[in-house]
């Protein structure tokens, strides 16, 4: 059988550790920085909305038309290695899970994030709820392969929107003590979250640590969006992590051709990792350049496909040469069923994030469908494999300790006033 690619899954993993070794070729990386560099130059990153970000790249020597900003790379990267951290130390409630991101231990193994459907493991496929959302967090805690329980495992259709962050903060903080991944629907209630979480969590800054991760997303080609841009200040501003994310389709939001996606998601995600030192030197951050081929006939990316492991593989390496932590995806898949598609797909991607030496790994457990819905078998049985294969250990995480009775006082209270 062969995938979409033609490659032959026999052959994947001569595939796979061929594809690995141009990252020893330093003449490769500096080619895609300079294309990037280029491209920043020539036809630069539109910032949309939020004046005071262009402002700042302005300061900088940035050539503003408009919400288009054309950058120098070369400084960018030095803003970057100049102050942004190798690693940093995520916390959690509890002391024994906080996370290292970034070094040489293990990555941070975190679920399925956005999930709109939820596969109940009796085989039905149901909206997601407040109660299911509280299981697939229940879920991540007592899984030994999930070392953060995410973020919007899955929509939560029985809440108001306006309500969702604070239900989700409140399923994190009592259903589980390991560490979660922040909010960003609003500059706002990104830092509502930081406080309480800091409150929740109880001890004083301090460098090299922070509380939360959030995922901030550019919108490929060459776009960032007004609020993912006032968030990213707002998280950076008050030292948490931020990881940095191109998701781009190729051949639809990106070029068809792996070296091309490379090029433009380096130089989007360059000027967000900057943007973040210049709002404060030092906040933790995390790189990601992701590309799944886009299918034209069925108008879906194919994940699964091999080539976006060559894109991983050489992210990774881009972003340890800039000095960074990067993400990379676990076990995706286009599959509809938890099946040997799924499997083989999810296995193959999960590998390529690891063997690149990614730092945080998200969706690594219970993605189906394109990320349209979120299997709970399948939750618990990735998380199973990852804590065998990659952690070593099968031993279930004790019961969460019991969150503060003030703080959780506190978010039930704000939660009747969004009401």
């Amino acid at each position: 059988m062969k995938s979409r690619s033609g490659l032959k899954e026999r052959e994947f993993s001569d595939y796979l550790a061929r594809s690995y070794l141009p990252a020893t070729d330093a003449a490769a990386f500096d080619a895609i920085e300079k294309a990037a560099d280029r491209v920043l130059e020539e036809t630069g990153i539109r910032f949309q909305d939020d004046p005071e970000t262009i402002d700042q790249l302005r300061q900088i020597g940035g050539i503003v038309d408009g919400d288009i900003v054309r950058l120098d790379g070369g400084a960018l990267r030095r803003i970057i290695r100049r102050s942004a951290p190798s690693s940093f130390r995520l916390r959690a409630r509890n002391r024994n899970r906080d996370t290292v991101i970034g070094g040489p231990k293990h990555a941070g193994f975190a679920p399925v994030y956005g999930a709109p459907d939820v596969l109940l493991e009796s085989g039905e496929r149901v909206k997601g709820v407040l109660d299911i959302y509280r299981q697939l967090v229940s879920i991540a805690h007592e899984s030994p392969g999930l070392t953060n329980t995410g973020h919007m495992i899955c929509v939560m259709d029985d809440v108001p929107e306006a309500s969702r962050p604070l239900e989700m903060l409140l399923a994190h903080l009592t259903c589980s003590d390991k560490p979660f991944m922040g909010s960003i629907a609003s500059p706002e209630v990104g830092l509502e979250y930081i406080q309480l979480t800091a409150s929740a969590i109880g001890r004083p800054p301090e460098i090299g640590a922070c509380n939360l991760i959030h995922l901030v997303n550019c919108t490929p080609p060459l776009t960032y969006w007004e609020n993912p841009l006032k968030c990213l200040r707002s998280i950076a501003q008050a030292g948490e992590a931020a990881m940095i994310s191109s998701y781009m389709m190729m051949g639809a939001t990106s070029p068809a051709t792996i070296a091309g996606t490379l090029v433009q998601g380096y130089a989007e995600v360059l000027a967000g990792l900057a943007l973040t030192q210049l709002w404060r030197p030092g906040a933790p951050v995390v790189m990601g350049i992701l590309g799944w081929p886009f299918d034209m006939r069925s108008m879906l990316p194919n994940f699964g496909d091999p080539a976006s492991q060559l894109i991983q593989l050489y992210s990774a390496e881009l972003a340890r040469r800039l000095g960074v932590p990067s993400r990379g995806d676990g076990a995706i898949t286009s599959a509809k069923l938890d099946d040997a598609q799924a499997g083989s797909e999810g296995a193959r991607v999960l590998a390529a994030s690891v063997m690149s030496g990614a730092s945080f790994i998200l969706h690594s457990a219970g993605w189906l469908e394109q990320g349209r819905c979120v299997s709970v078998g399948k939750l618990r049985r990735d998380a199973a494999a990852i804590a065998e294969t990659y952690l070593r250990t099968l031993i279930a995480c004790e019961p969460p300790a019991a969150l503060d009775s003030a703080i959780e006082a506190e978010i039930r209270e704000r939660l009747l006033r969004a009401r």
